[in-house]
């Protein structure tokens, strides 16, 4: 072993480029497969490093509406009692989950809180800092906190037997601490800070974005298996009178396992499993590197090889003695590679919005993985140049006064491994581009209305009564810069309503499901809808279009395209003055239509959608708020100045509607778009240094043979011509695999959105033209060199 150690250490000294490039271009691949294998691990993760994860299921209930989008609702609070009754060996806990304002002296300050059962701390077993988290919530006043509130809140004092004011229902509300438990893993689809116990009927005041979740757990997974198919007949044998009259197949409850919640979106799945593929195919590259050099540079071995064989070693030694090396290389590349993805996870982080780490021990420790990825680098990386360089003849070497290595089967091996390279790379390239495309289009995209300028004050908290709305709205409209402003409950990213089949006169077939949005008076302005037929509403004008509860009488509705398209308008004018009716007594007088104001994600559809016009305030509305160019962060001081003063037991959450949108919509997406950029990127790097390796060492075997084509009359640009295009062949023809294969990707990752880019051509010629470009600046250099060199002294190399 120490004398192959020792052949190692003299043939990488002796041939300084070749182990640059290959523990370089090793430990690139290396570093990127790990970046992405720590993201790909920690998406796939979650949840999973809770005790007893594997046995708890959340169930899942939903309506689905023909047409529209599936929406979670809240489990019925009467669910898990009936678990109960049916299957007294199951256990189960419940969950109401809000953002609520804790009192910090004079501020508010958001935090998670849930309302659970008691039982919830014996499925979820935290660990404990102080308290009995059990005990605590015994209490109707009792909380349990997690570790970063108690610092958050008490610093280093115990919090425990201390009290917390909560705004609850509009009034401060103080409940006492009776335990401490640990923060909840980074990877947990559920972190909540404040723990509060859940009364028996599972109501809880909790404002109105709290969602009731009921979690079970079986025995294992088989047991789930079995009771799966009861609990979609567990809805119908106990219906929730909350939702009477609708249809058994549009409400739907079902078991989820507890992991599964955090990519429950198969898109999201596909993303994460993708950006993981990169690191694969990056490593992928960084393997033919080193085979593509290894083979390339056999000629600079050979000799050693046929000494060996004469003094005795056999080719199983050699085999051996090669693969060691691989190994010993793959040692240094991936000890280089983790000290480069601990420098890259910083910034790694930074552009994709992950919070990677890199732990040494405890289950998540990178090590045994590093360790069977440097086994089986070195094994595939060495078993191949052990095989050529073992099978060497000595009485062949000795003689010869070719080099080995530099046969037509094994060139044309190497160029169909650097054809392999690049497709992988200008696959990923062409990805990139669409990716980019993609992202820049959604950011700038036509939404139906116009975006800037926009700012959106959720009001619907309940520490926030009708009074207190009313006088902010009129203090918002008082300030300087505010052009316009209009209450909703309907709004971008967010807003409540409700929906329901809509029905005209003489039409066939079943009707269609509309969204119908509540709207207050100046709504279209400050939106800057686009009517395309009609007139919109306006009560100060036309009474008659405002919502009167009171009355049954018909009333006015303004329709969007979309609606009009399913009703079975072929024309927007077609549908003024028709009347629509929710199969009940109630109708709607059609007065105008608008276009399309695309409110929700761009990979759903654009939801058909019936505003009506109320003129009274509503309880969850948005105030959208217009304002001038360059006034936005004045507005915000004011109107959040206003709100302190008006409304002080509610935090101010007023956010612009492009933010919103982001935030919402479109930062996942571009998150993961910076990753497989940065992979992307440096597969593409890998790649050239393969290139550069070959180009370095073909143009050194070729010496000779470019000093004859000199001395018999070829010019230095012909010789750079003839260099540069026995190079560029495999990759245009790299070129040539990647674009079908990227185009069929990248169309159905499109697919997946109703918002989108067109697939245009340009971005396949560009990034063609890119990675041809790339290739030609990695060899030119060597190129140039041998191409100028001096046929007297190329004659005379050795």
């Amino acid at each position: 072993m120490p004398s192959a150690l020792l052949t190692l250490y003299r043939s990488l000294t002796r041939h300084r480029l070749y182990a640059i490039l290959n523990i370089g271009g090793l430990a690139l691949g290396i570093a990127v497969f790990l970046v992405l294998f720590l993201f790909v691990r920690f998406e796939t993760g979650y949840d999973r490093v809770l005790p007893g994860w594997d046995r708890i299921w959340v169930v899942k209930r939903s309506m689905q509406f023909p047409g529209s989008p599936e929406m979670v609702i809240p489990s019925s609070p009467d669910l898990l009692g009936q678990i109960r009754r049916d299957w007294p060996e199951v256990d189960g806990a419940r969950m109401l989950a809000a953002d609520v304002p804790v009192q910090n002296g004079l501020a508010l300050v958001a935090e998670k809180v849930a309302w659970v059962d008691r039982d919830y701390f014996l499925l979820f077993p935290l660990q404990a800092i102080a308290g009995n988290a059990v005990a605590a919530l015994s209490t109707p006043d009792g909380m349990v906190i997690t570790k970063r509130v108690a610092e958050t809140y008490f610093g280093k004092a115990s919090p425990i037997g201390r009290t917390l004011t909560l705004i609850v229902d509009g009034k401060p509300t103080p409940f006492r601490i009776g335990a401490v438990i640990a923060d909840p893993p980074a990877a947990s689809f559920y972190r909540n800070a404040i723990f509060l116990g859940l009364p028996r009927s599972g109501q809880a005041s909790a404002g109105p974005s709290g969602l009731l979740t009921t979690f079970v757990r079986f025995p294992d997974a088989s047991a789930a298996a079995r009771r799966g198919p009861a609990f979609a007949a567990l809805a119908r044998r106990h219906p929730d009178p909350s939702f009477a009259g609708i249809a058994p197949d549009v409400l739907r409850q079902s078991l989820i396992p507890l992991p599964s919640l955090h990519l429950a979106n198969p898109r999201d799945g596909i993303v994460v499993g993708t950006l993981g593929m990169v690191g694969v195919l990056a490593l992928m590259i960084a393997l033919v590197n080193y085979v593509n050099l290894a083979t390339a540079s056999a000629a600079l071995r050979a000799r050693e090889v046929a000494i060996r064989k004469v003094v005795g070693a056999t080719r199983k030694a050699l085999v051996g003695q090669f693969i060691g090396e691989a190994m010993a290389t793959a040692v240094a590349a991936g000890l280089i590679g983790l000290a480069l993805t601990e420098l890259a996870l910083p910034m790694v982080n930074v552009a994709g919005g992950t919070s990677l780490s890199v732990a040494y021990f405890g289950s998540d420790s990178i090590l045994p993985p590093l360790a069977l990825l440097i086994v089986g680098v070195g094994i595939v990386a060495g078993a191949y140049p052990a095989f050529v360089l073992s099978r060497f003849q000595p009485a062949a070497v000795l003689a010869s006064v070719r080099a080995p290595g530099g046969q037509r089967a094994g060139a044309l091996l190497r160029r169909a491994m650097v054809v392999i390279q690049f497709a992988i790379a200008t696959a990923l390239m062409i990805g990139t581009g669409v990716l980019v495309a993609q992202i820049r289009h959604l950011k700038s995209s036509d939404l139906g209305f116009d975006r800037a300028g926009l700012i959106a004050v959720p009001m619907g908290d309940r520490a926030v009564d009708d009074s207190q709305r009313r006088a902010f709205v009129a203090s918002v409209a008082r300030l300087p810069g505010v052009v316009a402003q209009a209450q909703s409950a309907i709004a971008p990213a967010g807003g409540s309503f409700s929906i329901g089949p809509m029905h005209r006169d003489g039409a066939t077939g079943p009707d269609p499901t509309i969204v119908h949005a509540d709207i207050a008076r100046g709504f279209f302005t400050t939106y800057g809808a686009r009517l395309l037929a009609g007139r919109f509403l306006d009560s100060q004008r036309h009474p008659s279009d405002a919502v009167d509860p009171a009355s049954p009488r018909p009333r006015a509705v303004v329709l969007n395209r979309r609606a009009v398209g399913l009703l079975g308008f072929a024309d927007p004018t077609q549908a003024i003055d028709v009347t629509i009716g929710d199969g009940e007594e109630h109708g709607a007088t059609i007065i105008g239509v608008i276009g399309d104001m695309r409110f929700g994600s761009p990979r759903d559809p654009v939801e058909p959608l019936a505003y009506f016009e109320r003129d009274r305030g509503f309880p969850s509305a948005v105030l959208t708020v217009r304002h001038l160019p360059d006034a936005g962060r004045a507005i915000l001081a004011a109107m959040e100045a206003d709100w302190r003063r008006i409304a002080p037991a509610a935090p101010f959450k007023a956010q612009p509607v492009d933010q919103q949108l982001y935030e919402s919509f479109y930062r996942a997406d571009e998150q993961r778009m910076r990753l497989f950029m940065i992979g992307a990127v440096l597969a593409v790097v890998i790649g050239c240094i393969g290139l550069y390796g070959l180009a370095a060492f073909d143009t050194a075997r070729r010496t000779k043979e470019i000093g004859i084509r000199k001395a018999l009359g070829a010019s230095t640009a012909e010789i750079l011509r003839m260099l540069i295009g026995q190079f560029l062949r495999p990759v245009l023809i790299a070129n040539i695999i990647a674009v079908p294969v990227a185009y069929s990707v990248t169309r159905e990752w499109l697919a997946g959105f109703d918002d989108r880019v067109a697939l245009s051509p340009w971005l396949f010629v560009a990034a063609i033209m890119l990675t041809a470009g790339i290739a030609v600046v990695t060899i030119a250099g060597e190129a140039w060199r041998l191409a100028r060199s001096e046929p007297a002294r190329a004659l005379r190399y050795e």
